[in-house]
């Protein structure tokens, strides 16, 4: 089974959570962890740790806000776990595919899947939707 955990700064990933259930309804398999809740970042480590030692057998995506950033550098830990794979740069439409995406999909299929979030993330200026005018696209 997967597990989709959101990890973040501040109240980012309950909000994460709240726009997913907005859209998707409740997702059982979604937990999250704000530092908010936690006097230190090292404390939603062991939180997740514990999640990822009681279940082997389940496959756990953990998503942080900001590469490098203080959440992200302890959820990296968990690396070394071959049942951890962990995304850093978190927005809506990553954690919505990835909760779509089918349970039987490897890692390989995953990273497919948040090529498409690259893909979706666009600047729009008005030079750009100028240069898109004159273009025809």
């Amino acid at each position: 089974m997967r597990k989709v955990i959101l990890t973040s700064h501040g109240h980012l990933a309950e909000g994460m959570q709240s726009a997913v259930n907005m859209i998707l309804g409740c997702q059982a398999d979604l937990e999250v962890y704000d530092l908010d809740h936690y006097d230190e970042p090292d404390m939603i480590l062991e939180r997740v740790r514990k999640r990822v030692e009681e279940q082997p057998n389940d496959e756990f995506i953990i998503l942080t806000d900001i590469n490098n950033g203080s959440v992200h550098h302890q959820m990296m830990q968990l690396c070394l776990c071959p049942n951890v794979y962990v995304q850093t740069g978190m927005c809506l439409s990553m954690v919505l595919e990835i909760l779509l995406a089918s349970p039987q999909a490897g890692m390989a299929a995953l990273t497919g899947t948040l090529a498409g979030t690259r893909q979706g993330m666009i600047s729009f200026t008005q030079q750009n939707e100028q240069e898109a005018d004159r273009i025809g696209i």
